[in-house]
């Protein structure tokens, strides 16, 4: 029995570790525990927004950070616990009593705050280097946390500079469309070079930074899915084929744009898909499920409509609100 939790800790610990490790210093993405508890806090916002309102969606992105450092903690937490209670005598108290269960809780607690209270200490060589270790850990777990918090806004400042920026082209596609097609030429070529260059810019953050995905506001003109949509749908207005505002608007810059939304659509599907909801009206021809979908599909009118309906449903939207 001893075995088997020393076994179980070490195994909780490990893949913990290397789950926070990967999430907050990597800036390749989130391991499988953050991904998780990231899709699912954010998924029971979105449905209680149905019972609070919109306000809640203020607080999602700070719910899904609070709950992925909370299952951090705790399963750390855990762990080590385990750990310990493979040797209940290796821990003892001033007098030199074993710790009981509840003391072996509370000492793990405070050697991961590094408190050092020195009420209880470890009496075996393992267990001393052990209690460094992770005194240690719980130092570097603090403060990678806090720099890892701190690079995480400054993305969202960037996704919702992005999301104004569009804002300000129009409140429809058409009028997105519109004032496209009527821009000072100059003045048009740096626009969507602009819009290009803050789209990579998201999605390079969202690569590095998942959890940017389930920062959602209250005000529409805030919300990344809403804004993205609308000229999405603006793009596909202007490169309808005979329309004549891809000749007044220039096509090679357009094609450039729609190509890194769609890159960025695909990068959504293909790692968000199990905090999507499925879109509201899917084509019947359709074969592929909410997060299948691929590059050629997205050519498609309908199927693009589909993956965007999904993302402005996980905002509390719908295709007819961008209208």
């Amino acid at each position: 029995m001893e075995l088997l939790l020393l076994i179980a800790g070490l195994t909780l610990l490990l893949f913990t570790i290397y789950d926070f490790f990967f999430t907050t210093l990597s800036g390749s993405g989130a391991g499988f525990i953050s991904k998780s508890v990231a899709s699912f806090s954010y998924v029971a916002t979105r449905l209680s927004s149905k019972f609070f309102g919109r306000k809640v969606f203020d607080y999602s992105g700070m719910i899904v950070n609070l709950a992925v450092l909370f299952v951090w903690i705790l399963l750390v937490w855990l762990g080590l616990f385990l750990v310990y209670s493979y040797d209940p005598s290796a821990i003892t108290n001033s007098d030199s009593r074993p710790a009981n269960w509840v003391e072996r809780l509370y000492y793990t607690g405070y050697v991961l705050s590094t408190l050092g209270l020195g009420n209880f200490k470890p009496t075996t060589p393992f267990f001393e280097i052990l209690t460094s270790v992770f005194s240690f850990f719980g130092f570097i777990f603090f403060t990678s946390s806090m720099t890892y918090l701190i690079s995480v806004s400054s993305a969202v400042i960037r996704k919702r500079t992005l999301s104004r920026s569009i804002s300000n082209l129009g409140k429809s596609p058409a009028e997105v469309a519109e004032k496209l097609s009527q821009v000072n030429s100059s003045y048009k070529d740096q626009q969507l070079l602009s819009l290009q260059e803050k789209i990579d810019n998201h999605l390079v953050s969202h690569q590095a930074y998942p959890v940017v995905h389930f920062f959602s506001h209250s005000n529409p003109e805030n919300c990344f899915s809403t804004n993205f949509a609308r000229l999405d749908e603006a793009l596909s207005i202007i490169l309808d084929p005979g329309n004549e505002k891809e000749k007044e608007v220039g096509s090679e810059e357009l094609q450039l744009l729609r190509g890194t939304m769609t890159n960025l659509l695909i990068h959504l599907q293909e790692n968000f898909s199990a905090s999507l909801p499925p879109p509201e009206n899917r084509t019947k021809d359709n074969s592929a499920s909410a997060g299948n979908y691929t590059q050629e599909q997205l050519l498609n009118p309908e199927h693009r409509r589909e993956l965007l309906s999904s993302l402005l449903q996980n905002e509390g939207f719908s295709l007819q609100s961008i209208k």
